[in-house]
């Protein structure tokens, strides 16, 4: 692979840039599980336009969140298409395809859409330039790369703080059971709001969901509440409240605090799941 890693580096143009985008791309894949697609578009110099005028007509074509990038050896040139699946690029490249009506080519193309952080840049680039160099001007063709389209498991982390054993041991036995093809529950009790703000588990970029008591032994669950919707990433936190004050000024107080579900015990335990389920097939 160093090999490869060398070639490219003296062909691409902005490699570096190039692989920054990269490594941005796959943080949306583990964080929220969103698709990208490298497109290899091939030029020919049978074109009526010169590679550097086809590569401005390409640029004119993309999105604002979508990237080109030209190749030394200016025989294709390769497209970064954010938030986009394989079907989303075949559209993308219908459009390309008009727009080049007037050079009286085929358009010849690979698309590989990029589900999971498993493979190294190099790799896509050299399995895309072996392809689509392998396609011929005979006619219009785009081919789609299967080799990178197994979705990755979303890792969500959860946070049980509850101090009392049962209700520890009912709570980590239903999320365990949750788990799905697609994502990952990591579940991990805490006694205490102190014990739980202590630790470093609530400070990685992984969606997180907290099931909060708020009779605590230290560090009450309002306190908690406070905290983490002062953190300037709180968004990713799923907050439910668990009480046993049934007040409306303690629901309005914590839902004014930031609390996303609060729940009065005793509950319904299959409403608790199903609230679950729900945010959990929304963040796939």
């Amino acid at each position: 692979m160093k090999e490869t890693e060398n070639q490219f580096s003296n062909s691409v143009e902005n490699l570096q840039n190039l692989k920054h985008l990269y490594d941005l791309q796959l943080t949306y894949i583990r964080k929220k599980g969103i698709h990208f697609t490298f497109v290899f578009v091939k030029y020919s110099d049978e074109m009526s336009v010169s590679y550097e005028e086809f590569y401005q007509l390409v640029k004119e074509n993309l999105r604002k969140s979508d990237f080109a990038f030209s190749h030394q050896s200016k025989q294709y040139i390769i497209l970064v298409l954010s938030i986009s699946k394989a079907m989303e690029s075949k559209s993308f490249l219908g459009r390309l395809q008009t727009a080049m009506s007037t050079f009286k080519m085929p358009l010849v193309a690979v698309i590989a859409e990029i589900a999971n952080s498993l493979h190294p840049l190099e790799e896509i680039l050299e399995v895309g330039e072996e392809e689509v160099m392998s396609l011929d001007f005979s006619d219009s063709q785009i081919v789609v790369i299967p080799q990178f389209m197994e979705k990755e498991r979303i890792k969500m982390k959860v946070s049980i703080i509850e101090n009392d054993h049962i209700t520890q041991s009912i709570f980590s036995n239903l999320f365990h059971n949750l788990e799905t093809a697609e994502q990952d529950l990591e579940v991990r009790v805490f006694n205490d709001g102190l014990e739980f703000i202590e630790s470093d588990w609530y400070r990685s970029e992984h969606h997180h969901i907290i099931v909060l008591n708020d009779i605590l032994p230290r560090k009450n669950g309002f306190e908690v509440l406070h905290y983490l919707r002062g953190l300037p990433n709180e968004q990713k936190y799923l907050i439910l409240f668990i009480s046993s004050r049934n007040s409306e000024e303690a629901q309005l107080y914590s839902f004014e605090n930031g609390a996303d579900a609060y729940f009065v015990r005793p509950f319904n335990l299959k409403i608790f799941e199903i609230r679950i389920k729900n945010h959990l097939r929304r963040s796939r």
